[in-house]
């Protein structure tokens, strides 16, 4: 099987970085098969795009290369990482892009990115993706040793983001989060994983779910089970609880933000 390369940034597609990335890959790696990912994610970013990472990595097979650029420091003294994590390769920042996989179940090995003999010339100090990531992804399709391609890094001093709050009061029934993601159509996804609402038995039909002045009654099992530009509330394909509008924008319809409080109770008089 050839190998996969991830490209996954906040450069959009109105420029021409994603694609001059995109052909040095195609030149040093031809034999690579080059995934986009995702090149909308909000400019400077970094919390958006490690969830977004997050929730596409398991689904690629073992050995794949993920490469992914939000790089509000590029040209400064942050390092730049290859982190190999849940039998995978990733590429960026040390900006926090890389937290979810530095858990301990997840990760195996890091190095700071020093091989300057892969380097493009002259290196640009505003676009590394090009200049040193995108190489370094070529060079480890090729089968590049981790080794050679620079010095360990010690994943205590790695730079971490801070996990969006999620309180869960057992006794009372009650979850405290917020939302950490709203997609393309407007439906915001909250940190409250449908794990954590099978641990305290909730009965989908009647939890409550609030976010500023909505309150929601209930789980559907679809975007279409409510009439139309009514809010609902579901468990979306990556797991988490979501607030969304039928045929509709919840981001506008509530006007929400990431960063919003949600909260849960598991029963009719919380």
């Amino acid at each position: 099987m050839p190998p996969i390369i991830t490209v996954t940034t906040d450069f959009g597609l109105q420029d021409e970085y994603v694609g001059v990335m995109k052909g040095i890959l195609a030149a040093q790696a031809p034999q690579a098969q080059r995934i986009d990912l995702c090149h909308t994610i909000a400019p400077q970013d970094i919390a958006q795009g490690a969830f977004l990472l997050q929730a596409a990595a398991p689904y690629f097979p073992h050995g794949t290369i993920h490469l992914a650029v939000v790089d509000p420091g590029v040209g400064t003294a942050r390092e730049l990482l290859i982190v190999r994590a849940m039998d995978h390769y990733f590429l960026a920042p040390d900006n926090g892009l890389l937290t979810p996989f530095l858990g301990e179940s997840l990760f195996q090995h890091a190095i700071f990115i020093d091989c300057p003999h892969l380097y493009r010339r002259p290196l640009s100090a505003t676009f590394h993706g090009r200049d040193i990531l995108a190489p370094v992804a070529a060079a480890l399709a090729n089968g590049a040793d981790l080794s050679r391609l620079g010095r360990q890094a010690l994943k205590e001093n790695l730079i971490k983001l801070a996990s969006p709050t999620l309180q869960i009061d057992r006794i009372h029934g009650n979850i405290a989060g917020s939302v950490i993601h709203i997609d393309h159509f407007g439906n915001l996804t909250t940190n409250i994983h449908q794990g954590v609402l099978a641990d305290l038995k909730a009965d989908p039909a009647s939890i409550q779910i609030f976010h500023k002045n909505q309150q929601v009654t209930g789980l559907t099992s679809a975007y279409a089970s409510r009439p139309d530009n009514r809010v609902l509330a579901l468990i979306g394909s990556r797991g988490y609880l979501e607030l969304a509008v039928s045929k509709g924008n919840a981001a506008k319809i509530l006007e929400g933000k990431v960063g919003d409080p949600v909260r849960v109770t598991l029963s009719q008089g919380a």
